[in-house]
């Protein structure tokens, strides 16, 4: 709906039942908006053979108009499109892609049709987000508790696994509930400064939700879509500054760093567009973030960190890394000394004690610790079977692994990683260990070494060439 002023408002499911030349709006929605008994309106068609000339449109490499981009989301909102609408919209964008004012137009529209997260107190808002795909990457839950104890809110939001074994979600899930509504997150936040919830049931964006529900169904997934739906979210959420983890390399979702540097150059040019301040790290994708893999299992190794036990360095030296980044971006550090403050949060031991006020005010047991978390009954360790160099981690085959395992459906299922890369192993060392629930979950685990080795050994010879190509 228009008003006379050109500007863009919400829109009206009509009926039969008002006269001609009338609209009506429900109470709900004047409250809502600026509207006034008697004020002239423009309605604009958003039905079925609308929303079908707005597809066609995109199929032949057309830009959409900000009313057309702000129709086709507001029909997906109300629930008028069919599967086929979305599955067939996505997958043109995903052929011919989006100008930068088309992202920017589907952010705005997304937040248009979203609850909207209003803070109190003078607090910086920030976020993180990372585009996901790596095993292990659970920095989420370090991350939070250490920018909030230096004095920002975050509301971090957050998902499930699709294709990895374990989300933020999953893991989370094992300490403390996950499914907050949009009043109960916004509780945990004024109460703690921070909250660690499930993006299913807050609601933030929801809209994209439906989106891309349908489209992962194709194995399809653009960009542009991706782009606009996290930016909006983290609008949606009352964020100001968001750092976003772009992982790249051999089995993340960006094989190429030029493919992760593009889309880094994306995200901060919308995000600008939208009054955020984004900035983006390319880190490291092709092997695994931790060495535990599945809900329970990472759960235990952020614990362990918090608690200040051993755990991953790489998951340690990231989490301060990006921690750092956000408190020198945000002016709480000079450039260069924001990783030393993180470190010293983590390690006095104030990181524990927030991520505990934050597990108790969502519903969890705040005397939650590494040792407390349950472990899975069955168990099998794969050994070398010769001394050697360690060449490779597939993060992709060990992800693989682990869901064969069980996770993370099973939180307690996945795998534990004996080993790094560049490590010299001898014959019989302990290089793999397995977690599952039944004997058949070990025996689809340990088959995945024969058929999409997680673990690759040195090679002197990588290719051998005895003569002319015919």
């Amino acid at each position: 709906m228009k008003t006379e002023d050109g500007k863009t408002g919400f829109r009206l499911i009509t009926s039969t039942s008002i006269n001609t030349g009338m609209a009506g709006v429900s109470p709900e929605k004047l409250i809502e908006t600026d509207l006034k008994e008697g004020q002239e309106i423009k309605l604009i068609a958003s039905g079925e053979e609308g929303v079908t000339r707005i597809i066609r449109r995109k199929m032949k490499k057309r830009t959409l108009t900000e009313t057309e981009i702000e129709t086709f989301i507001s029909a997906l909102d109300y629930g008028i499109l069919t599967n086929s609408h979305i599955a067939a919209f996505g997958t043109a964008i995903e052929i011919n892609g989006m100008h930068e004012k088309e992202i920017t137009a589907v952010a705005e529209s997304i937040i248009r049709h979203s609850k909207i997260m209003t803070h109190k107190g003078k607090e910086m808002v920030v976020d993180k987000h990372s585009i996901g795909g790596i095993a292990g990457n659970r920095i989420t839950p370090l991350m939070i508790p250490i920018i909030s104890s230096a004095g920002f809110k975050i509301p971090k939001v957050s998902t499930r696994a699709i294709t990895s074994p374990a989300g933020t979600v999953d893991a989370l899930e094992v300490v403390c509930p996950m499914d907050l509504t949009f009043e109960e997150a916004l509780d945990v936040v004024d109460q703690t400064g921070a909250c660690m919830v499930n993006g299913e049931t807050v609601g933030l964006g929801a809209v994209m939700d439906k989106f891309l529900s349908v489209v992962k169904q194709i194995k399809v997934d653009p960009k542009e879509m991706m782009i606009a739906s996290i930016l909006a979210k983290k609008k949606a959420a009352g964020s100001q500054f968001v750092m976003i983890d772009l992982p790249t390399g051999r089995g993340s979702k960006l094989p190429l760093r030029e493919d992760a540097r593009r889309l880094a150059y994306d995200f901060s040019s919308i995000g600008n567009k939208l009054g955020l301040k984004v900035e983006c790290i390319i880190s490291p994708g092709d092997k695994p973030i931790g060495n535990m893999i599945g809900p329970a299992l990472e759960m235990t190794e952020v614990l362990r960190i918090l608690q200040g036990e051993r755990g991953s360095l790489s998951l340690v030296r990231k989490a301060l890394s990006m921690s750092g980044l956000i408190l020198e971006g945000c002016g709480a550090a000079n450039r260069g000394e924001g990783y030393e403050i993180a470190s010293q949060i983590l390690s006095s031991g104030k990181a524990f004690n927030k991520f505990k006020e934050i597990i108790e005010a969502q519903g969890g047991d705040p005397s939650v610790s590494w040792d407390s978390i349950p472990v899975a009954p069955y168990s099998h360790i794969i050994k070398a079977e010769r001394s050697d160099i360690v060449y490779t981690l597939d993060s992709e085959n060990i992800g693989i692994m682990a869901r064969a395992a069980g996770a993370p459906h099973d939180k307690m299922a996945g795998v534990i990683l004996h080993v790094d890369r560049g490590d010299e192993i001898k014959k019989g060392d302990p290089i793999i260990e397995i977690r599952a629930h039944s004997e058949g979950k070990l025996s689809d685990a340990i088959a995945i070494m024969q058929t999409t080795p997680p673990i690759t050994l040195e090679r002197s010879v990588l290719e051998h060439i005895t003569g002319m190509q015919s």
